[in-house]
């Protein structure tokens, strides 16, 4: 579109030719406005529409937060599983030691560093591997301070066998393992009764050995009741009591030592089928036997005959 302008000479209107700068100038104009009017065409589309590609982003985004949120609840459950299993075992613990467990670890594991691993320096994981790794050469030198003590009192001890530390029956399985200590059903009455002891199946004639030295405090012989019985008086407060034996090879008043063969399994008394009824006592108080097999037999093998002797609930005495 031609520019017109008033010229004074010739008073009129004559037609005003743009030169390069001009045209050069004007097709700045448009180019400009061009593109100011694409970046506000972009910037709108931007705000109130996705591409194919922002909407996938977004979809997996949400999916992200869906299963973090899954995760999150997940993990909420486990620590509360993780805290019972913790209670569980410090129970389990004290019933069996009579004591809480060493916390061996001090505190708790050093989870900002685990969530950084990936961005920490080589320096910053050398340096805490390098604590860590003292604190457990100090808690090794700590542990092995007191088993040597343990060790020395063990070795000053003038009699360690006065301790009921072996299995009345030998080499007895898991599978032997009847009723422990606890409220069990009585065989024939069919009642809930206090059951003191352990029942340990066995065949007939099988020899019983005393679990430690010891005196034997008393015999009784029956065919009521818990059948033929020894009872046998140890250092530091122990008792042991046998029950429902077949044959009785020892007197009263009589010095029996460790392992010593006290007599036989039988099915005297009121007895459901052969076992032998077998006690631990401290000071009067009654003690669960399993507790003392550890020390000879397999961690396997003593925690099934614990659980074996926790969740039978029927006696055969």
């Amino acid at each position: 579109m031609s520019k017109y302008k008033f010229n004074k000479e010739q008073l009129s209107f004559v037609e005003d030719k743009l030169g390069i700068s001009g045209k050069f100038a004007v097709a700045l104009r448009y180019l400009l406005g061009s593109i100011l009017l694409a970046v506000l065409y972009y910037i709108v589309f931007a705000l109130f529409f996705n591409t194919k590609g922002e909407e996938r982003i977004i979809q997996q985004n949400q999916l992200m937060e869906q299963e973090y949120k899954k995760v999150a609840e997940k993990m909420e459950v486990l620590d509360k599983v993780i805290l019972d299993l913790k209670a569980r075992d410090q129970e389990i613990y004290l019933h069996l030691f009579k004591s809480y467990p060493p916390d061996i670890f001090e505190g708790h594991s050093n989870s900002s560093l685990y969530s950084r691993i990936d961005s920490s320096s080589d320096i910053t994981l050398v340096n805490l591997t390098s604590l860590r790794n003292s604190k457990m050469e100090v808690l090794t030198r700590q542990q092995e301070k007191k088993i040597q003590e343990i060790l020395s009192a063990l070795t000053s001890m003038s009699n360690v066998t006065g301790i009921p530390s072996i299995l009345p029956v030998e080499k007895i399985g898991p599978s032997q393992t009847g009723a422990g200590v606890g409220r069990k059903i009585h065989p024939f009455y069919k009642t809930p009764v206090e059951h003191k002891g352990l029942d340990i199946l066995s065949p007939l004639g099988t020899q019983i050995r005393a679990t430690a030295d010891g005196i034997v405090e008393e015999v009784v012989k029956s065919d009521r009741g818990r059948g033929n019985q020894i009872t046998i008086r140890h250092e530091s407060g122990y008792k042991t009591y046998y029950a429902h034996l077949g044959d009785i090879l020892v007197r009263e008043s009589q010095s029996v030592r460790q392992g010593a063969v006290i007599g036989r399994v039988g099915n005297s008394g009121l007895s459901f089928a052969p076992h032998l009824h077998y006690e631990v006592t401290l000071n009067g108080e009654v003690l669960d036997p399993v507790s003392f097999f550890f020390a000879e037999i397999t961690p396997g093998n003593f925690r099934e005959m614990k659980i074996n002797a926790v969740s039978n609930g029927q006696s055969l005495d």
